[in-house]
């Protein structure tokens, strides 16, 4: 408990003499760092979450796809993306966007395929990382096509 010191201060020319009160906060400190102490031990740490990503077996048959469906993402150094339309690049048709952009590239595409095959659901992504491109920006495309909510995405070897 807090303990309650009393000095006597020497009499001044008023015949009244003073007090003044000290008061021990040691306890309470040592309770304040006990609490601290509890709390940090107690709370349950944030577990890393972990996307699991179930890769087949490569199979000799081949999985037919729309070509005006599809729109393969070819993953670059620099936090940068080569895209175009279809599953075979035509090098004048490849364009450039950065992640930032990426967003409004897949919705673009999920319009044309909407108006297309009435399905916007039905776009095809086809993810091709790069020798340049890191873990981080393969995951950034996954959090876009959970986002974007696309049923349908390959992974390919770098192109």
């Amino acid at each position: 408990m807090a303990q309650i010191e009393e000095y006597n201060r020497r009499k001044s020319k008023s015949n009244s003499s003073k007090k003044t009160l000290r008061v021990d906060l040691t306890p309470m400190v040592d309770l304040g760092f006990l609490l601290i102490t509890f709390f940090i031990l107690t709370t349950a740490l944030s577990e890393p979450k972990v996307a699991s990503l179930i890769m087949p077996k490569d199979s000799p048959v081949k999985t037919p796809v729309k070509r005006n469906a599809t729109l393969t993402l070819l993953l670059k150094g620099n936090d940068s993306i080569d895209y175009y339309e279809g599953d075979t690049p035509a090098h004048e048709l490849i364009k450039h966007c950065s992640f930032y952009d990426l967003r409004s590239v897949i919705q673009q595409k999920q319009q044309k395929v909407g108006k297309v095959l009435g399905d916007r659901k039905a776009t095809v992504l086809i993810i091709s990382p790069g020798d340049s491109s890191t873990y981080k920006n393969f995951v950034d495309v996954l959090d876009e096509i959970q986002i974007n909510d696309i049923q349908h995405y390959y992974v390919v070897e770098g192109k």
